[in-house]
């Protein structure tokens, strides 16, 4: 069988026999249908299949996740299981090596068809993902992927949909369907948190390290006029205190993207703001601890200056 997924009629109309169809190297999602073994075929090619089986199920989950584009930890970004779910109630497929299925009801706006693909759409995703991620700085860098602005970074290849891939009405019409669901409580948390705008997880961490710090809450990625024909787009910033808040983490080094940045930061300088930059180290504790104290340091230094009172 040339296909990828196939009934076990088309199997035997081709001549394999029972015994083959019994064979370990065929993963059998639902009765009657056969896939090669999962591990042999390219991640992309086995969802399209499993997305093709018969019956109302959807690819969801983590594996929705993966295909909107929204951002994960590391431990969710394995190509398996492959996760789907019945729609109304109804089981998703079985659970096999490879694929996990899942039962928790779909309604019709929680599902959508798009490039051949039947998949949970991006807020119920993010709501099932509240299943999955324990960790609630990735469940609300997740939902800030939701909200990525038009004109942001371009989003990876082969991802679906354009950003931004909802709106926050659509992620609390979700919440308000599914209020006894399994993950509820913490999405709601989340929720509370999820920005519209921000470029990156590494942003989402900023500023929820900044947020937990007892600080005030930045402004997220707006453009800020340093004067009347310059203008630059921090990662976050205080107006108040014309403090710029920079991630310059992994790939800042090259050389490119480095004389950007010193030209980026003494724009801010020339101008009366002052940058306060984290690394890749503010993911430790010792390093978040360290990043807080230079921006209360900062936030000290500019009240002075802008004659704006201050709240550290």
């Amino acid at each position: 069988m040339a296909k990828t997924v196939f009934t076990a009629e088309e199997a035997r109309a081709s001549g394999m026999t029972e015994y083959q169809l019994r064979h370990r190297w065929l993963v059998v999602p639902t009765p009657g249908i056969r896939l090669w073994d999962l591990g042999d075929l390219p991640w992309r090619e086995v969802v399209e299949a499993v997305s093709s089986l018969p019956g109302e199920q959807y690819l969801s989950h983590s594996t929705a996740a993966r295909l909107w584009g929204l951002w994960l930890p590391h431990h969710l970004e394995e190509d398996w299981p492959i996760h789907v779910t019945g729609s109304k109630g109804e089981s998703g497929a079985r659970r096999r090596p490879g694929i996990q299925g899942h039962k928790a009801g779909l309604d019709d706006e929680d599902v959508v068809e798009l490039d051949g693909l039947r998949l949970t759409t991006p807020a119920r995703t993010w709501l099932d993902l509240s299943t999955q991620i324990k960790d609630p700085v990735w469940l609300v860098a997740a939902g800030d992927a939701l909200l990525q602005r038009s004109k942001g970074p371009v989003r990876p290849d082969g991802v679906l949909g354009e950003n931004p891939l909802c709106t926050l009405a659509e992620v609390d019409a979700v919440l308000g369907r599914r209020r006894r669901t399994k993950g509820i409580n913490a999405a709601r948390q989340a929720r509370e948190l999820i920005r519209e705008g921000v470029d990156s997880p590494a942003e989402t961490l900023l500023r929820l390290i900044i947020v937990d710090a007892g600080l005030p809450e930045p402004v997220v990625n707006q453009e800020v006029w340093l004067s009347p024909t310059l203008k630059r787009r921090p990662d976050l910033h205080y107006p108040q205190w014309r403090i710029a808040i920079q991630y310059d983490g992994r790939g800042h080094g090259e050389a490119t993207q480095l004389n950007s940045d010193i030209k980026r930061d003494s724009d801010f300088t020339d101008h009366g703001w002052e940058s306060v930059k984290a690394a890749d180290d503010v993911y430790r504790s010792d390093g978040a601890r360290q990043f807080v104290e230079r921006l209360r340091r900062a936030i000290h230094r500019q009240s002075r200056v802008t004659s704006t009172v201050t709240v550290v």
